[in-house]
């Protein structure tokens, strides 16, 4: 993050370079009266439409180089801003210790998962001990739903939903029949084949929530 935020800035004379500059072949919007201040850089011109235009890319400073009055003077003119001012960070000091500036290189996806990882911690610890919280709400609500559609299915107790995963259970065959080519291909593995009973296909169908 804090080598994405830098600031544009100009070339100045007698200033060093950071880096080279090239100015792109263009139509520069000047007049024809500034053709023999290009002339003396090496910029090969032409005019067009009453206007300059730079015919190649010209490498106008070197890196390290000194930059000149033409140079900067140019460059201003063109409006362009060919250097940029940021933060460089050599060493790293916290507690009394020293770290690497490689420390600090965190994008935005590395704060992403650790928040992401945070919460699914904070979901495990909430949901072990009992105490609701935001992030383990959800997963209480699942896993309460979970047991109570075994419940169901093992004993008497029905209700709306219970009775589709009974009529499930009692022909297998009619949710077979009912879904798509790709999802049984999918759901292959989870067949088993010999006698099963109701706990047994019950998994099959809910499989235990993973709560980390």
């Amino acid at each position: 993050m804090l080598l994405a935020n830098k600031v544009l800035a100009a070339a100045h004379a007698g200033a060093r370079a950071p880096c080279e500059v090239t100015v792109l072949a263009q139509n520069t919007g000047l007049g024809p009266e500034k053709t023999s201040f290009f002339l003396a850089l090496g910029i090969t011109t032409k005019i067009s439409r009453g206007t300059i235009e730079i015919l190649s890319d010209v490498q106008l400073i070197k890196t390290r180089d000194k930059v000149g009055t033409s140079e900067a003077t140019l460059l201003n003119i063109l409006n362009i801003s060919p250097f940029s001012f940021g933060l460089i960070i050599q060493q790293v000091f916290d507690n009394g210790s020293i770290y690497n500036p490689e420390v600090l290189d965190i994008t935005e996806e590395t704060l992403h998962s650790r928040f992401l990882e945070g919460v699914r911690n904070l979901a495990s610890v909430c949901l072990q001990s009992g105490y609701p919280t935001v992030a383990s709400v959800p997963h209480s609500i699942i896993n309460g739903y979970k047991r109570i559609l075994t419940l169901s299915v093992e004993t008497d107790y029905t209700f709306a939903l219970a009775e589709k995963v009974k009529a499930f259970l009692a022909d297998p065959s009619t949710f077979v029949a009912a879904v798509p080519v790709a999802a049984a291909t999918i759901a292959a593995p989870a067949v088993f084949i010999g006698k099963t009973d109701a706990k047994t296909e019950t998994a099959i169908l809910w499989p235990p929530h993973a709560t980390s």
